[in-house]
């Protein structure tokens, strides 16, 4: 087992850790890749500006094709963490 192997299988048996945050460690990572691939999309436009800017049409392609699969893993976090966080809400309204 390589030491990435390691890290991950230690941090998927590890205990919940504390974040910092009053949130799980699963939602404070959904959050963590959605920001991250909002901000990658965003590079990627002023990317797209500059290849056409330099009549690159080939990374014209390529940077927009980065810019929609950064934002469809955007959605797919944000999708994710509303159903979460829905979840959440339903499960407290049962405790109360």
């Amino acid at each position: 087992m390589n030491e990435l192997d390691q890290r991950m299988s230690s941090r998927r048996t590890a205990e919940l850790k504390d974040t910092g945050t009053a949130e799980t460690d699963e939602n404070y990572d959904l959050v963590s890749v959605l920001y991250h691939c909002l901000k990658a999309a965003d590079a990627c436009s002023q990317y797209v500006a500059d290849a056409e800017d330099a009549g690159d049409e080939e990374l014209v392609e390529f940077f927009e094709s980065a810019r929609e699969a950064q934002n469809r893993l955007a959605r797919e976090a944000r999708a994710l963490l509303a159903e979460r966080m829905a979840e959440a809400a339903g499960s407290s309204d049962e405790d109360a």
